[in-house]
């Protein structure tokens, strides 16, 4: 007894030793390896301004009038000066009536406004495509297929199979099965005998056989004898290793962007390729193009339908006659005049205005009395303009307004004025930049490839005070831009961060600050 205990006490100190070397090498292992982690102020942001929401449009005032000239008007006399004051129906300029061909503006207009269609139809599908990305990693993803490899025929009690004399418990036959189900076979066993009729042992002492295969015959007495009750039928499950899938990842964002997935005869049952063709620039830069191209083309019906006005409001005699009293706030030179600007502009008022469109997704957070932010394309100026009014119904027209991910909403027309002496005359093409209120956003903003989840929640991999590799929780928040994640709570821009893969998602290791991780994450 008390040498039974001394052996005992022997293996649990073996046990212990064995325990604690594996604990300490593991220990001394990780504490060898070094992660790289870089300061989160070079890799994220704590200011974020919303989505970018831009509209363009075209200064004009309440009661005013612009003149434009077509191209091949010929002026015969300008009759006013800037600053001089007109009452309605003065005459302002005189051209020559043959130069104009009102029905020619007409179908001038009808195919600008059918090339603005086809503009607006381009931009919506670039908004719509899904940039591809600018590096692609793979993964192949293996799972384990368990199935039925054999059922095996157990004696219940002595039988008799043919010629063969069973005992209580042997194994009598099996029947094989491929990976799909499929029968490839029985067969039956066959135990080595001596004279005597003893079975003949081998050197472990199991019975000695040889495995027949079973002709039609066999296979119908054993499934006969399976169906009395001679025989008792036991599944054998094995399990294959195989590729399930390859999938493809955008190495900055980390998302899933293909995935090929295969059976287990490695057959593809389905895939989604990765996108390929215009990388994130180069369809941001695609879509700025559709953008002015819309701008410009807006602007150019506008001109043309401004040139109709004028020839509408032309006199037999050729005389361009003022529609309202008040000012000539400018007037062109009859020798050298640019046809892309109002030849004359009257005003009325000294109220400015511009009309801008702002999509349903902001209109509960753009009130009368806030203000935006508008450029003028001739000079540059820019200026603050308060909003005056909202319009309660959709534009029919689509209006002048766009915001990433936002291309198929309903547009609603605004009005703002701004300040006459800010350098923005009346005519001027301008850009409207909106900032609807609300859409500042308090948090720090990261590459989603450096936050994971797991069954506890989101969390990034920081390094603590002693230099060592933690896991830490995190709120996190929407994402922007297609790469960047709000965290809202757990995290400070004094942080660092390693790239939470291979040694990067091992707690405890040492790291090794850096000022910007590298293309492997800073993995090395």
């Amino acid at each position: 007894m008390k040498k039974t205990i001394k052996i005992l006490l022997i293996l649990v100190v073996l046990a212990a030793l064995v325990t604690g070397g594996l604990y300490f090498g593991y220990n001394y292992k990780q504490g060898k390896k070094v992660v790289k982690v870089a300061p989160l102020s070079n890799m994220g942001t704590d200011s974020y301004w919303g989505d970018d929401i831009q509209s363009f449009g075209q200064v004009t005032a309440d009661k005013s009038q612009m003149g434009y000239l077509p191209t091949k008007a010929e002026v015969l006399s300008v009759n006013v000066k800037e600053g001089d004051h007109v009452d309605e129906g003065d005459v302002i300029l005189s051209v020559k009536k043959e130069t104009q061909d009102i029905n020619n503006k007409k179908l001038q207009i009808a195919k600008a406004t059918h090339d603005l269609s086809v503009e607006q139809l381009k931009l919506d599908r670039l908004m719509k495509t899904e940039p591809a990305p600018d590096y692609v990693y793979w993964q192949d993803v293996y799972a384990d297929y368990e199935y039925v490899e054999a059922i095996e025929y157990k004696a219940s009690g002595s039988i008799t199979l043919g010629n063969e004399n069973y005992q209580d418990g042997d194994t009598v036959a099996e029947e094989i099965f491929d990976i799909h189900g499929d029968s490839l076979g029985f067969s039956y066993l066959v135990y080595s005998c001596d004279a005597s009729g003893a079975r003949r042992k081998d050197e472990s002492g199991k019975d000695i056989y040889e495995t027949k295969s079973a002709d039609e015959s066999t296979v119908s007495e054993i499934k006969s004898k399976a169906s009395n009750g001679d025989l008792t039928a036991k599944e054998r499950k094995t399990t294959q290793n195989y590729l399930r899938s390859t999938t493809y990842f955008d190495y900055d964002t980390g998302k899933l962007v293909g995935e090929t997935s295969y059976d287990i005869d490695g057959k593809v049952t389905t895939e989604k390729k990765p996108p390929d063709g215009m990388k994130a620039d180069e369809l941001n830069a695609a879509i700025a193009d559709a953008q002015d191209s819309i701008k410009k083309q807006d602007l150019e019906i506008r001109k043309l339908q401004y040139e109709l006005e004028t020839m509408e409001n032309t006199t037999d005699t050729g005389d361009v006659v003022a529609k309202v009293s008040g000012t000539v706030s400018k007037v062109q030179d009859i020798n050298n005049y640019n046809t892309s600007q109002p030849f004359f502009v009257v005003t009325a008022t000294d109220e400015y205005y511009i009309s801008g469109s702002i999509g349903e997704f902001y209109l509960d957070q753009l009130k009368i009395g806030d203000t935006v932010s508008i450029s003028c394309w001739d000079n540059g100026a820019t200026a603050e303009a308060k909003v005056i009014s909202i319009s309660d119904t959709p534009a029919t027209d689509g209006g002048n307004f766009w915001s990433e991910g936002n291309s198929n909403s309903s547009n609603y027309e605004f009005k703002a004025s701004f300040d006459k002496n800010s350098g923005i005359e009346i005519g001027s093409a301008v850009d409207i930049s909106i900032t609807p209120s609300g859409q500042e956003e308090k948090g720090i903003y990261i590459p989603v490839y450096l936050i994971r989840k797991d069954s506890g929640g989101s969390y990034v991999m920081r390094m603590n005070d002693s230099n060592r590799l933690e896991k830490v929780y995190v709120k996190v928040g929407k994402t922007v831009w297609g790469y960047q994640t709000q965290v809202k709570s757990g995290l400070t821009m004094d942080d660092y961060l390693a790239f939470p893969y291979g040694d990067g998602a091992i707690e405890g290791v040492q790291c090794e600050q850096v000022e910007y991780l590298e293309d492997d994450g800073g993995l090395g």
